[in-house]
């Protein structure tokens, strides 16, 4: 397989925090390589410089599309701004690796679906949160049926927001402004997992307010300064995957901390419990059996831990966002069907934009999209 080459658009937490750092450590492994970066930032430039001094860095995006060298933008721009970007890219010839949200509008995202396939380029849409090793086996679990029938779902999308995160470096003002907020930003998330372990969505209720209308901002660049919020932080939701199976999600800027499950999943064979602190075993599932009367909690053993492989179960992880990025230069190279697919990532845009106009209308939303399931890596 060919190296994939990089070039990644904006320079914020995201980009300096977990994308530019694990792209360079993935580079020995050789399915992509960072090629460059664009930002219009001063700050953003004289980080890279600072910290990776060989890396090309260009303050103006269309010089970084005109290198025929880069084959992928990976697009870290404020979500606004995600639509017009990627759409730049296809009409350069690039493919996109985009972050959440694939676009603003179903208008927007119809248009690079289009474009995209009028130009013979591939993109993709995070959240990648599918590919983790042990969301790949949870995912599985379910559509294999060893929950039984799956009647409904409880999953958790909240945390402080980026205002009142401790560590955020850069201004988060554009997170509270619309086409932005904690729907668009962390109701993604689970929804990926849902809807690769369910299927698509039909409709959608919701309820949507602003809890905090002004925050002060507790880190970074603007701390001190105070951020009007002029989209929803705090969002309940109701999912109906059909055949009366259901599931209830939050996505708010308002858990300043928690300690129950990100998701737990039921059906009438078991129950799926995935964890939410990192010393938490990464998921328990509940078995029942009333032919033998068995019934109780169990914990995935990752290896045999006899004395011919003492290696420990409750090793880490080695896993990020930007395994994703492998994943989309694999399925480019085999032309196999991905699971961050553009069409998986318009399908949760229409829940998450169901869900604000539900809480406006007062009523459920139908949701009429839908995507190809494609089979789980193994």
């Amino acid at each position: 397989m060919n190296t994939l080459r990089l070039g990644v658009l904006g320079v914020g937490d995201i980009a300096r925090n977990l994308y530019i750092p694990k792209i360079r450590a993935a580079e020995a492994r050789g399915a992509i390589e960072l090629a460059a970066v664009s930002s219009r930032s001063a700050d953003a430039q004289d980080w890279m410089r600072k910290h990776f001094p060989d890396v090309p860095v260009h303050a103006d995006y269309q010089t970084m599309l005109d290198d025929s060298s880069i084959d992928m933008v990976v697009n870290l721009t404020p979500t606004q701004a995600h639509a017009a970007t990627t759409l730049r890219a296809i009409r350069a010839g690039k493919h996109v690796y985009s972050e959440k949200p694939i676009a603003s509008t179903l208008e927007e995202a119809d248009e690079i679906i289009t474009a995209a396939a009028q130009a013979g380029v591939t993109v993709a849409s995070a959240p990648v949160i599918g590919l983790h090793p042990e969301l790949r086996r949870a995912i599985k679990w379910t559509r294999e049926g060893v929950l039984g029938k799956v009647a409904m779902a409880r999953a958790r999308a909240s945390h402080p927001g980026p205002a009142w995160d401790p560590e955020f470096a850069t201004d988060p003002a554009w997170f509270y402004q619309p086409g932005a907020g904690p729907v668009l930003d962390l109701a993604v998330y689970p929804l990926h997992v849902l809807c690769l372990m369910l299927g698509p969505v039909r409709r959608v209720t919701a309820f949507a307010g602003t809890s905090f209308p002004q925050r002060e901002v507790r880190s970074g660049v603007a701390e001190g300064q105070v951020v009007d919020v002029t989209t929803p932080d705090n969002v309940q939701m109701v999912l109906d995957f059909g055949n009366s199976c259901f599931a209830s999600l939050d996505a708010t800027w308002n858990a300043i901390s928690a300690k129950g499950p990100s998701m737990e999943i039921y059906g009438d064979a078991g129950v799926l419990n995935l964890y939410s602190r990192p010393e938490e075993p990464p998921m328990e599932l509940y078995r029942s059996d009333p032919a033998t009367g068995v019934r109780g909690w169990m914990r995935y053993e990752h290896l045999y831990r006899g004395s011919l492989m003492p290696a420990s179960p409750e090793a880490p992880v080695d896993w990020s966002f930007v395994d994703g990025l492998e994943h989309v230069a694999d399925r480019i190279a085999t032309g196999a069907p991905s699971l961050v697919s553009a069409e998986l990532g318009r399908h949760i845009l229409e829940i998450c934009l169901a869900a604000l106009s539900s809480a406006e209308l007062g009523r459920a939303v139908e949701v009429s999209s839908t995507f190809p399931r494609s089979e789980m890596p193994s």
